[in-house]
């Protein structure tokens, strides 16, 4: 079982922000100094032996027993539940032993309490993990806030609306945590190896160790700059064009599945100090235009194409309208998603075009 698309980050009300104990050591706690047994399976020249070293210094993963470290070998739903649980620990200055029985026990605990995984997510926890499914879990072992973008990730070409956690994926590319495969590609249905988990809890737990990408192609169709310079998107078959309305400059794009509408509000024509603030006021303007609306979602912090975002979701006559605000430095952006009320196929090919959303950094 995967996570829904709309994973929950925080209630809106905690302003994109996580709850962090007061006691919270945050990044500090990720310090190398612990000690390197050295394994057999592991030789200095390999590409992973750094990060090898590095993942076993800072506690985070440790040896399959008899001096080996088993790089190749397969990582397991249980041992990336327990790495992810270590860090979420490590940086909130919560208390978390490994252990129970069976070994992962403490860790599922951990992990479900916390939010890094839901409740019966996984059937076997002995069986390899997926690499989607890894950054399922990862990509909420820290706040969202220590994972700032690095990176402007056009498309990510095997990761799709549709793929598992695909928010997850392009929040860690987006932040330099991921970096794919050698040809661009992400191979989410994927099992992943030990060695490449260890690079990435560095790259995880150590911003230094992040790195910059330069997926820069759009997937396939008609890729079309907003007037600002602030996101591209892609179409499709259909028609689109640039629009002016309530002070911002944005793109409409209408198909036979309804209508796709991206706004650019510029940061410095806005009273809003923060997404959330944003949100909150272009929702009351639109009850206020419409004399009342219909929630059939309230609204929530949520991950978008990994990008924070604040989703709700409305009817009027007809037609369900489902809204996602996001924010790079300059605005906000809010995306509109028109689509007929009783339509299976109507709303999620929309989000499908909306998730082609290029965010300038």
């Amino acid at each position: 079982m995967a996570h829904t698309l709309f994973r929950r980050l925080a209630p809106l009300g905690l302003a994109l922000t996580l709850a962090v104990p007061a006691l919270a050591a945050g990044m500090d706690a990720f310090v190398p100094d612990g000690t390197y047994p050295g394994f057999s399976d592991v030789s200095a020249g390999a590409w992973y032996a750094a990060d090898v070293e590095q993942a076993v210094k800072l506690g985070l993963m440790k040896g399959k027993g008899d001096g080996r470290f088993d790089p190749q070998g397969q990582l397991s739903a249980a041992e990336a539940i327990t790495m992810a649980a270590q860090v979420h620990s490590a940086y909130t200055g919560q208390s978390f032993t490994p252990g129970g029985s069976p070994w992962y026990e403490n860790a599922v605990d951990y992990a479900e309490e916390n939010g890094l995984i839901l409740r019966k997510e996984f059937s076997d926890y002995s069986a390899p993990i997926t690499r989607s499914d890894m950054a399922g879990i990862f990509a909420y072992a820290l706040p969202v806030e220590e994972l700032p973008r690095i990176n402007r990730v056009a498309s990510i070409p095997d990761v799709t609306s549709s793929t598992a956690h695909a928010g997850a994926i392009y929040l860690l590319y987006n932040a330099g945590v991921l970096a794919g495969t050698g040809d661009g590609t992400f191979s989410p249905d994927a099992p992943i190896d030990r060695s490449s988990a260890a690079a990435i809890l560095n790259r995880l737990a150590l911003p230094e160790s992040r790195v910059t990408s330069a997926l820069d192609t759009p997937v396939d169709g008609t890729t079309v700059e907003n007037t600002d310079g602030a996101f591209r998107l892609t179409f499709g078959a259909g028609n689109w064009e640039e629009v002016q309305q309530d002070g911002a400059a944005g793109l409409t794009f209408t198909d036979q599945n309804g209508t796709l509408k991206a706004l650019s509000f510029a940061k410095s024509g806005q009273n809003a100090a923060t997404l959330a603030d944003f949100s909150v006021s272009r929702l009351t303007a639109l009850r206020d235009a419409l004399g009342g609306v219909e929630l059939l979602e309230q609204p929530d912090v949520i991950l978008f194409r990994g990008l924070p975002a604040v989703f709700y979701r409305y009817q009027e006559g007809t037609t369900v309208y489902t809204v996602f605000s996001v924010e790079n430095s300059n605005s906000y952006v809010e995306l509109t998603l028109a689509a007929p009320a009783g339509s299976e196929d109507a709303y999620p090919a929309l989000l499908h075009t909306a998730y082609t959303l290029d965010l300038a950094l």
